[in-house]
């Protein structure tokens, strides 16, 4: 679980600055609005990262791209996964309701695993180029 939970933190740092990537939803940031109440309540912020490209044909494009990060509908696990909500699990929920629950077509979630950090991000970094 500490390496789950390092490299969670260590893939979110990384989006959070990349230029491809609108918005990073990860409590451990410290720009996540509840990052304090999960500060108080946990003692990692796990390895489940969602980002916002804002365009549903970047999402998928991610998805696809990525060598080590394995496109996937169920999340979890010691390897890397990746799915897009709106075109997976929440495919049959209608538009105005999926955006309602904060889950847009642009939304990509992460399962960051516990391989070695640098493979990590350089997967996510040259699937987002």
């Amino acid at each position: 679980m500490e390496r789950h939970n390092e490299n969670g933190l260590a893939v979110a740092r990384f989006l959070e600055g990349h230029e491809a990537v609108e918005r990073v939803l990860y409590a451990g940031l410290e720009s996540h609005p509840q990052h304090e109440l999960a500060a108080r309540q946990m003692t990692g912020y796990r390895g489940m990262v969602a980002i916002d490209l804002g365009d549903p044909a970047r999402a998928r494009a991610l998805a696809t791209g990525t060598r080590v990060f394995q496109l996937a509908e169920s999340l979890g696990g010691v390897e890397s996964l990746i799915s897009v909500p709106a075109l997976q699990t929440h495919a049959s929920v209608p538009e105005e309701l999926r955006e309602a629950m904060g889950i847009t077509e642009g939304l990509v979630r992460l399962s960051v695993g516990i391989e070695d950090i640098e493979d990590l991000t350089q997967d996510l970094d040259q699937a987002l180029s």
